[in-house]
């Protein structure tokens, strides 16, 4: 036998594998979304946060040359009175005194920023090159600037990459050893001419920008570049040299992207990178703040993660498997046991002692199969009884037929009899009695019409006007449309008979009903009014409860008089569902003070005849 062919023939075997694949296959989908799901995540917040981080990098670097660049401006201030160092380019005047303000002015801009290790002035029309280092000031004649100062066409002011500090050409005492610089050059013009009179020159030191740059990323992890126009290293990580000019492929993205701010991916599928990147766009720079993340210190942190999502996971799955096995043999060992019982019933045993407990769908089915075996044992003596039975059935039915037959008969014969007296009125009255004991003591369970329902409440009132005279009148409101309505039998009547019983004194008082029935929306509202005594508030709450607990199901407590109104409900709810309902009212309205009572029967008015 094959082995799907095993499964086929074992109920056990078919439960077992669909559980597993059942089990299995979610499961082993969950570990694999779940841990790709987590490394994405863990990707995406690694590069925002490291965005934010570059970005706040980007705007301190800004933040430090903008001061830097504001104070290459103070050769303007006060423009107008006096020889300030503006003046003195203009006029390119060399006297003592200009000299004075000349050292005085680059001496404020070299203590303007901390890290200003020197400022260096070009006077244009004077021809000569003053140099400020460490509070000591050195000049020299130079009739154009210093070779190592260079503008664009375009730009007044310029940011020149790290680089070696210098002297500008003015080799005087003392001597000041070189170390590494980033220099903002500065045109000085002629307003509104825009003739150049002379250039300025601040070499910041290094520190600065390495101190930002370097609590940006982590060395051991990362690595971070500050890249000039060109592509030229302004600060590196460890083991990189300043100045010289980055060749890498994502080099040449971060030069063609238009964005200010980016991420993007480099490298092989072995050993990608992520990078981030923001650009410090001025008016005097360009360059490109890049930070890179391999890929493999952004999904460090989720191993561990992942690793222990798949261990609990697959602890589950296993637990699982072993549930489903467990639950397989629980549920089929019932099942064979039972499968044993049959084919000893098969056999002939039909004594067999069924052992098998439990509520469940199979303690159920062997409990039927219990039980039916004892019928299948009884069952001729049973059957004799019941043919016994029935023939006594059909006698009670014919006995049940025959008797409300001899009372028409024997009410048509009265009504004759009195017609041949000449008592047209008793013969009338007789015909009302026979047609109502007709409509009340039919054994058909069908629903009859509001129609029939008026027709016998009519007759029930004209015996009754017949013996209250002129002490009773009734009122009939019935839309011709309701009039077709399909409702269970004997509704209206018990409602009529009730305010009788209650709302009327014969003895001296008069009473008059109304009965209408009409359509509203689409329900069927039946009322009965009359003008009695009312109830009182007690009375009428406690009635109120009875129809409630009718409206739950719940079991009848209210063995009184107004059992009929519940019994009605109880119809109503058999035949129309939880949409029907009985509503009392005391209008109040009568002249006699009376409060009067509305019974409102309310059913759904789309069974039409």
């Amino acid at each position: 036998m094959g082995l799907l062919e095993w499964i086929k023939r074992s109920l056990r075997t078919k439960l077992i594998v669909f559980l597993i694949i059942a089990i299995a296959i979610p499961m082993l989908l969950s570990i694999y979304l779940t841990n790709s799901r987590t490394t994405e995540i863990v990707t995406e917040d690694a590069l925002q946060q490291a965005s934010n981080l570059v970005f706040q990098g980007k705007t301190n670097l800004i933040h430090y040359f903008d001061v830097t660049n504001q104070a290459s401006l103070l050769p303007y201030n006060d423009t107008k009175f006096g020889d300030t160092l503006y003046r003195i380019l203009e006029r390119g005047k060399t006297d003592y005194l200009s000299e004075e303000e000349i050292y005085r002015t680059i001496q404020s801009i070299s203590r303007s920023v901390r890290e200003i290790r020197q400022v260096y002035l070009h006077a244009q029309m004077a021809g000569k090159g003053y140099l400020i280092i460490q509070g000591n000031l050195k000049k020299a004649e130079q009739s154009a600037p210093h070779e190592g100062v260079r503008f664009t066409e375009d730009r007044n002011v310029t940011i020149q990459a790290a680089h070696m500090s210098h002297e500008y050409g003015i080799h005087t005492n003392p001597y000041y050893p070189p170390e590494e610089v980033i220099t903002i050059h500065r045109r000085i013009i002629r307003i509104p001419s825009y003739k150049q009179i002379g250039t300025i020159s601040i070499d910041l030191k290094k520190d600065v920008v390495d101190s930002i740059c370097s609590q940006l990323y982590d060395p051991g992890k990362e690595q971070l570049y500050l890249l000039s126009e060109d592509g030229s290293i302004v600060y590196g990580p460890r083991g990189t040299e300043s100045g010289i000019i980055l060749d890498e492929p994502w080099v040449k993205k971060l030069t063609d992207a238009e964005g200010p701010s980016g991420t993007g991916r480099t490298g092989s599928s072995s050993t990608s990178s992520w990078y981030v990147y923001e650009k410090l766009n001025t008016s005097y720079m360009n360059w490109t703040l890049v930070k890179l993340i391999p890929q493999s210190v952004l999904t460090e942190s989720t191993r561990q993660v992942t690793f222990v999502n798949t261990v609990i996971l697959t602890i589950f799955l296993l637990a699982a498997i072993a549930a489903a096995v467990y639950v397989s043999f629980r549920i089929t060992r019932p099942m064979k046991h039972l499968i044993r019982y049959i084919n000893q019933v098969q056999t002939g045993d039909l004594d067999v002692d069924i052992r098998i407990q439990g509520t469940d769908e199979i303690g159920m089915l062997a409990g039927k199969f219990r039980k039916m075996m004892e019928t299948i044992n009884n069952l001729i003596l049973r059957e004799y009884r019941l043919q016994l039975a029935s023939k006594s059935n059909q006698l009670r039915a014919l006995q049940a037929q025959i008797q409300p037959h001899f009372l028409y008969n024997a009410l048509q014969s009265i009504g004759t009899l009195a017609l041949q007296h000449q008592a047209p009125k008793v013969y009338t009255l007789i015909a009302q009695l026979a047609k109502m004991m007709r409509y009340s003591m039919s054994t058909s369970d069908q629903p009859v019409t509001v129609h029939d329902e008026i027709e016998h409440v009519r007759a029930y009132l004209a015996l009754q006007q017949q013996r209250f005279g002129d002490k009773l009148t009734v009122h009939y409101d019935i839309q011709d449309r309701a009039a077709a309505v399909k409702v269970p039998r004997m509704l209206v009547q018990p409602l009529v008979e009730n305010a009788f019983k209650h709302g009327f004194d014969p003895a001296g008082g008069r009473i008059h009903i109304i009965i209408q029935a009409r359509i509203i929306g689409d329900l069927l509202r039946l009322s009965v009014e009359d003008d009695g005594p009312g109830m009182t508030e007690r009375r009428l709450d406690q009635v109120r409860e009875a129809l409630r607990i009718a409206r739950m199901n719940e079991h009848e407590q209210w063995l009184d008089e107004h059992i009929g109104l519940v019994n009605v409900m109880t119809r109503m709810r058999l035949y129309s569902g939880p949409e029907a309902d009985i509503t009392l009212e005391q209008p109040g309205k009568y002249e006699k003070g009376t409060g009067g009572l509305r019974v409102t029967l309310q059913l759904p008015g789309s069974k039409e005849e």
